[in-house]
């Protein structure tokens, strides 16, 4: 199974694909083709491997919040997460703090989707999650053990490729040398989205607003 993302071109009536995607998604960021979406929330379960600095985890949950989204966040330290979570519920979302997933939505629906932020390890491969549901496992693509579970992820975000975590991508991903070459050297507020033989290199900053919320919340 794919999860579909796009880079469309602003100025152009056609679609440069990365992969094939529908008309909607989570904004990521911009490609080398213009704004780049990830179709996070879908009839079926979605599973993300994340690999990036906490500032744009954050991003993602703060953004998948913007479409709806209750966020569940399963991590040992709350601490790291308590300035988001006020964040979130001053703009209207909602958002739980656990640290086990006893308390886990069993699924989300198409105007309320579920994302589930796992940094512990709660939610495996044969965890059983729902309709209009992602899980966003947070984990160390350089692991011995990853290739097993960057192939149980549907797409992959990481923030660089050096040293076992390019090998480790390519095993898992049927990725051909030569486009994890041209994916490398990634700059600070870039990663690399990857799934089965495709990889796409996206600048990922903040915008104005969300940097005035999340990162200069006294501005």
């Amino acid at each position: 199974m794919t999860v579909d993302f796009q880079a469309l071109a602003p100025d152009r009536e056609s679609v440069e694909s990365v992969v094939a995607t529908g008309p909607s998604g989570l904004l990521l960021g911009r490609g080398p083709g213009g704004p780049v979406t990830l179709r996070l929330f879908r009839p079926q379960p979605t599973r993300l491997f994340l690999a990036v600095p906490d500032y744009m985890r954050w991003l993602v949950a703060f953004r998948a919040m913007c479409l709806g989204a209750h966020l569940s966040v399963l991590a040992r330290d709350h601490r790291e997460w308590l300035s988001l979570a006020d964040t979130i519920r001053a703009c209207g979302g909602t958002i739980d703090l656990l640290h086990t997933p006893e308390n886990v939505p069993g699924q989300g629906r198409p105007f309320r989707p579920s994302l589930i932020v796992d940094e512990v390890g709660a939610i495996g491969p044969t965890h059983r999650l729902g309709a209009w549901q992602a899980v966003a496992h947070v984990g160390d693509p350089a692991s011995s053990r990853a290739v097993s579970e960057l192939r149980n992820s549907d797409v992959v975000m990481v923030s660089s490729l050096d040293g076992r975590t390019g090998e480790n991508l390519r095993r898992a991903y049927a990725l051909p040398a030569s486009q994890v070459k041209s994916a490398s050297g990634l700059g600070e507020t870039e990663v690399a989205l990857a799934t089965v033989r495709r990889i796409a290199r996206v600048a990922m900053p903040p915008s104005p607003t969300e940097f005035r919320l999340l990162f200069s919340p006294g501005s």
